[in-house]
């Protein structure tokens, strides 16, 4: 007998039917392990018994189409007997009756329960022919299918808008009698600590990195805002778990109402950093400047962190590679001739070329990348049905490429450092710059330190600062704006990237006083700078069109004092932000004493939670090197503020 489905991985197939892809699925569905606990839902994933899926680029940090399961019957999501000599209809069927197989496994063993579950027993009977019926139904068909793509190996699996999936369910059994609010509080509270029990297994690079968030709030065609009691709800389940994942992101636009903005700001001040804010007033403009149905930009979702995804209808994976905007600057020490550049305009020019070549090595990687056979991937993404054809093979609506990007902040400061010294004042030439870098500022500590000193350009809201960095992406836009990957999509960048710390480990020094090795700078940040205006300023004005628009975040370090000090004024800014039109905003609310002492007696400090690049976690889980930077932010802040 097989004991592990590790031992029989998927075939890589590029653009066709895997072999065996039914074999191994249904080998899961017939011999997962599973036992039933007195928990009001059933919800197990068997480690030994997942999906080899490492030949070949697999799909993850995608949201299923959850809706389907709550408005169809396993049986009645397949395709008609004629339509089965089709291969990719067949396989499609086949996903779909070992789905019903696992289904008739679990009626089994709670019956044999010795728990009285037989609501969960009418739960699973009915999803096999008929639409959901009632709030608590509808959440377990959406957790059985979300623990099923953990078990194939689809990492990073989305939760998607679950306060608009379950609205009508829940208003219809508050009519009924058959829930009151306290008891749907209760419910979704189960919900968080149901997908939070696996997140050690569920965690991807970092402890806590499981990609699970939920999407609330949102704004209809007309620019209303949309949310609902389970909105609030959702959000105060949150805040009474204090988990740091499943996580959260609020959408949000200029109607959305103090109170639902305030509860999340109450939520973020446990120190468990959620939920992030999306700005609907830029995103969904963006979406649609890029080709998306409006309805669908309006009902957007995102991937495992922020980068905006339209759930259920994409296999666009957002987070392809990174972009490191340090790396053409250090080519262009390395390689031109320096007494050539004249001027700061010259040497913007020459950095612009090397740009240019370091994206074109990014498509060179991107091209000749294909994605595995997924039929169950398939049968939760609306268009493959319809096509008949599997998510690998372009069956989804949208197929897009994300990139991420890291070192902007780094490299505008190293820029506007070099205008400063060597055009304006002439104090040193680009060899000079060159010579330092490379020696890692070895024998001149002192500039190094003056460097250090002086405030950071990146996030202020001077023009000739917001005018760069518009420039360059500019010429990004340019680059990547005729790439088609094998499926037709475009690419897709954004200013906000999670390498901050891998990719600056092998890299050399910048001249804004950060030695090789050290981390690039964080998102849209700036801890130089205590006016959170200015960086809203300067975030609104930073163009985000054409493909621009893969996560844009504003990274604040707050203490806890600040904000409860000036709790009113600190959500008049928030309404202000959104106004303005910022991108999107993430909050750690931590002092560096608090940090400083958990990193000494990690033991008085078990439940202390941060946000990292664009999830929450456990303080103690976190590397030392994701600690440092903490502290180190948080003192910088709290500096200056004094």
């Amino acid at each position: 007998m097989i004991t592990s489905v590790r031992n029989i991985p998927v075939d890589f197939k590029e653009g066709g039917i895997d072999k065996n892809y039914d074999e191994v699925f249904g080998l899961i569905c017939r011999n997962v392990k599973f036992k039933i606990e007195e928990k009001r839902f059933v919800y197990f994933i068997d480690q030994d018994y997942v999906m080899d899926t490492t030949k070949g680029y697999r799909y993850e940090n995608l949201t299923p189409a959850y809706k389907k399961i709550l408005d169809f019957g396993l049986e009645q999501l397949k395709y008609p007997y004629e339509e089965t000599d089709d291969k990719f209809c067949k396989s499609y069927n086949l996903v779909l009756d070992h789905m019903c197989l696992l289904v008739d496994r679990v009626i089994d063993v709670l019956n044999n329960s010795c728990f009285d579950m037989k609501k969960q027993i009418i739960w699973f009977e009915r999803m096999k022919r008929f639409p959901a019926d009632g709030f608590e139904e509808a959440i377990q068909r959406m957790l059985f299918v979300n623990q099923l793509f953990w078990q194939t190996d689809h990492r990073l699996t989305g939760l998607g808008a679950w306060d608009a999936y379950l609205q009508p369910y829940y208003e219809a059994d508050l009519k009924k009698g058959k829930i009151s609010r306290n008891t749907a509080l209760d419910i979704i509270k189960d919900v968080y600590q149901t997908l939070h029990e696996d997140y050690e297994y569920k965690s991807s690079v970092l402890m806590g990195d499981t990609g699970q968030i939920f999407v609330l709030g949102r704004s209809d065609m007309q620019k209303n805002y949309i949310c609902n009691d389970l909105t609030y709800i959702f959000i105060e389940a949150m805040k009474e778990m204090q988990f740091p994942e499943p996580k959260c992101l609020l959408r949000v636009n200029q109607e959305t109402p103090r109170d639902l903005i305030e509860l999340a700001l109450q939520s973020i001040v446990t120190g468990i950093g959620a939920p992030l804010f999306a700005n609907d007033e830029v995103v969904i403009s963006q979406l649609i400047k890029f080709g998306i149905d409006k309805e669908d930009a309006c009902n957007y979702t995102t991937s495992a962190c922020w980068e905006p995804l339209i759930g259920g209808k994409s296999s666009s994976l957002n987070n392809m590679t990174a972009l490191n905007y340090l790396k053409a600057f250090d080519n262009l020490l390395k390689r031109e001739r320096l007494e050539d550049i004249k001027t700061f305009d010259g040497l913007i020019d020459k950095y612009l070329v090397y740009l240019r070549r370091n994206l074109n090595a990014v498509k060179r990687v991107l091209s000749p990348i294909r994605f595995q056979y997924d039929p169950l991937l398939s049968v939760f993404t609306e268009g493959c049905f319809e096509q008949k054809k599997d998510v690998s093979c372009g069956g989804a609506r949208y197929h897009h490429v994300g990139i991420t990007s890291v070192a902007m902040g780094n490299l505008v400061d190293t820029l506007f450092n070099i205008k400063e010294m060597v055009f304006d004042t002439q104090q040193y030439t680009l060899y000079d710059i060159k010579k330092m870098i490379i020696l890692n500022f070895e024998g001149t500590e002192d500039i190094r330190d003056l460097l250090k000193e002086k405030t950071s350009y990146f996030g202020t809201d001077r023009e000739e600062v917001i005018s760069l960095v518009n420039r360059i992406t500019d010429c990004v836009e340019e680059e990547i704006k005729g790439y088609r990957s094998y499926l037709g999509g475009k690419i897709k960048v954004g200013l906000s990237g999670s390498a901050y710390m891998d990719a600056a480990r092998n890299f050399g020094a910048s001249f804004d006083g950060r030695k090789a090795g050290e981390p690039f700078t964080v998102h849209i940040s700036n801890e130089d700078n205590t006016s959170f205006t200015e960086i809203i300023n300067f975030a609104s004005q930073v163009e985000y069109g054409a493909s621009r628009f893969n996560g844009n975040v504003v990274d604040f370090m707050v203490s806890p004092d600040f904000i409860q000090n000036n709790w009113d004024k600190f959500v008049d800014f928030l309404q202000l932000c959104i106004k303005s039109g910022f991108f999107e905003m993430q909050m750690n609310v931590v002092s560096s004493k608090t940090l400083i002492a958990a990193r000494e007696r990690p033991e008085d400090f078990p439940n202390l939670i941060v946000r990292v690049w664009g999830f929450s976690a456990y303080f103690r889980d976190l590397p030392d090197e994701y600690k440092d930077v903490l502290i180190e932010r948080a003192q910088k802040n709290e500096r200056v503020a004094s």
